[in-house]
């Protein structure tokens, strides 16, 4: 089986999450604020970030899991 890693943002080393749908570009470290890319924006100087992505999904789905039982109460 060949897996073939998407180059999207969710799945770059320099990419940082803030909430389940966007985070920030840790790419160039001169600009300040970092700009805020969506999870599934590409850009030219992705870096595979190996499992980060699983652990990424990971946490996204467990805080909208959470997200959805709290605003049922």
């Amino acid at each position: 089986m060949i897996y073939i890693q998407k180059r999207i943002c969710l799945s770059c080393r320099k990419f940082r999450l803030e909430d389940p749908y966007s985070g920030v570009c840790r790419v160039d470290k001169t600009v300040n604020p970092y700009p805020v890319k969506t999870t599934e924006e590409t850009c030219e100087k992705w870096i595979d970030g190996g499992h980060q992505y699983h652990i990424r999904l990971g946490w996204i789905k467990k805080t909208l899991e959470k997200e959805k039982t709290t605003g049922d109460k």
